[in-house]
C-alpha cells in the first residue's frame, strides 16, 4: 500500500550516493574506545542501562512512569565531527525517523537547526550505477529492495550518549518485540541496527540483555536478509561494510501512513 502511494512523488525525485550526502559513514574505520567504555566501568551490564542516568533517559523518551531524579539531566550536545554516525532500522522509515527527531530532541537537546536524522537505506550488497540506492521506482533504477537494503534512520550520536540511542531503538518495538507497522512486510522493511564495529561494539552485549527480555535475538548482519517480523531478530551490521545510502527528499520528516507529526 505505502509502496504505491510512493511512487508517483518519486519516480523523478534524486537518489543519493553515501558521498553524496554529509551523513554518510563511507568507509570509515572503528573509533577508538573512550575514557569510559560502554561496559567496562560497571559492575554487570545490567547495572549500564539500571543506572540512574539511563533510567533518565527512559523517563525523558516518555517510556518510563520513574521520578527523575535531579542528577539526571542531560547536557545539550550538539553535533560534532567526532560524534558516531549510526544507523536503525524498524519497519518504515518514516515514523523511525519521527522517533529518533524525538530522541535527538530530548537525549541531546537538538532542534529543527541541528537534528541529524536522515531516512534512508542500508545492509544490502549491491548498488547501482555510481554507488545509488533509490526508493522503489518505475525504471527500476538502483532500486534498494532488490539490492537487499531495508529502510533505516541514520543519526549522529556521542559516544558517551550511544546507550541512549539503544534504549530508543528497543522502545521501537512493543513487550513481543514486534515493530510499529507489521503490515509492512519483506526484507524491505527488516530490523537493523549499524554501528561502528558492528558485533564488537561495546554497546551489543548490553543490547542483546534487554532485547531478549522482549524475545528479540541479535545477530550479526551479513546483507540481503529476509523480514524478521516473525523470528524477532536485530541484525547488527558494520557501517563500515554496510554503509548508510540518504533516501531521497521526498521521504525526509514525512508523516506516517495513519499519523500527521505536524509541522513543527
Amino acid at each position: 500500500m505505502r509502496t504505491l502511494l510512493c511512487l508517483a512523488g518519486v519516480v523523478s525525485a534524486a537518489c543519493f550516493s553515501p558521498s553524496a550526502f554529509p551523513l554518510a559513514p563511507g568507509r570509515a574505520t572503528r573509533p577508538a574506545r573512550c575514557s569510559t567504555p560502554l561496559s567496562m566501568q560497571l559492575e554487570s551490564r545490567r547495572s549500564v542501562l539500571a543506572s540512574a542516568a539511563l533510567a533518565a533517559g527512559s523517563v525523558v523518551l516518555g517510556q518510563t512512569s520513574f521520578a527523575a531524579p535531579a542528577s539526571a539531566k542531560l547536557d545539550p550536545r550538539l553535533p560534532t565531527p567526532d560524534d558516531l554516525t549510526i544507523y536503525v532500522g524498524a519497519g518504515c522509515f518514516w515514523h523511525v525517523q519521527h522517533e529518533m527527531i524525538v530522541a535527538e530532541q530530548k537525549i541531546l537537546g537538538r532542534d529543527g537547526k541541528t537534528f541529524t536524522s536522515v531516512a534512508g537505506y542500508a545492509g544490502g550488497t549491491k548498488v547501482g550505477d555510481d554507488s545509488k540506492v533509490c526508493y522503489h521506482n518505475m525504471l527500476g533504477d538502483s532500486d534498494y529492495g532488490k539490492m537487499g537494503h531495508t529502510e533505516v534512520v541514520a543519526v549522529k550520536v556521542p559516544n558517551d550518549r550511544l546507550l541512549f540511542f539503544m534504549e530508543a531503538f528497543l522502545n521501537l518495538f512493543d513487550a513481543n518485540g514486534v515493530r510499529a507497522d507489521p503490515q509492512d512486510v519483506g526484507g524491505e522493511y527488516r530490523t537493523a541496527l549499524g554501528l561502528p564495529g558492528g558485533m564488537e561494539n561495546d554497546a551489543v552485549p548490553v543490547l542483546a540483555d534487554f532485547a531478549k527480555e522482549k524475545g528479540m535475538k541479535v545477530l550479526p548482519g551479513k546483507g540481503n536478509e529476509k523480514d524478521t517480523l516473525k523470528d524477532r531478530t536485530i541484525y547488527v551490521y558494520d557501517t563500515a561494510q554496510f554503509p548508510f545510502y540518504p533516501g531521497e527528499l521526498y521521504h525526509q520528516y514525512h508523516n506516517d501512513m495513519a499519523i500527521d507529526y505536524g509541522s513543527e
